[in-house]
């Protein structure tokens, strides 16, 4: 019986089934979600990964087109899956992101130092208009 276990799992194992991804940033940082169900919906997995960077200009732009990327891939996924209305959510934040990348790396900068300094107040008012850039 332990030999027919053994040899079960040493044996590649596939299962069809869909993946989503997601991606952002928040006020924590860049994160990204992968989710995964086989066709028949025995099996699924979620995994998230989250990233905490640097407060430097060159991290902000570098986030903002990550978390750019990241969206377009995701559409061009939605759009493999005729998942079409969120495919247009997508293109309609990629292009608010692309409109605002300059504003939000200001604001960005502006924050990172309000929270080295402690400024709190202000902090709270850069990240709130941050979030309205990117919708």
């Amino acid at each position: 019986m332990f030999n027919d276990m053994d040899s079960m799992f040493n044996q590649p194992f596939f299962v069809k089934g869909k993946t989503n991804s997601e991606s952002g940033t928040d006020e924590n940082g860049e994160w990204h979600k992968e989710s995964f169900i086989s066709d028949d919906g025995s099996y699924s997995v979620t995994s998230i990964v989250r990233s905490y960077g640097s407060s430097s200009t060159t991290s902000n732009n570098k986030k903002s087109s990550t978390e750019i990327s990241s969206l377009k891939k995701e559409m061009e996924r939605c759009v493999e899956e005729q998942n079409y209305e969120r495919a247009a959510e997508l293109r309609d934040q990629i292009k608010k992101l692309e409109e605002n990348e300059e504003k939000i790396s200001e604001l960005q900068t502006k924050l990172d130092k309000a929270v080295k300094e402690q400024n709190f107040e202000d902090a709270i008012k850069l990240r709130d208009q941050i979030g309205k850039l990117k919708g």
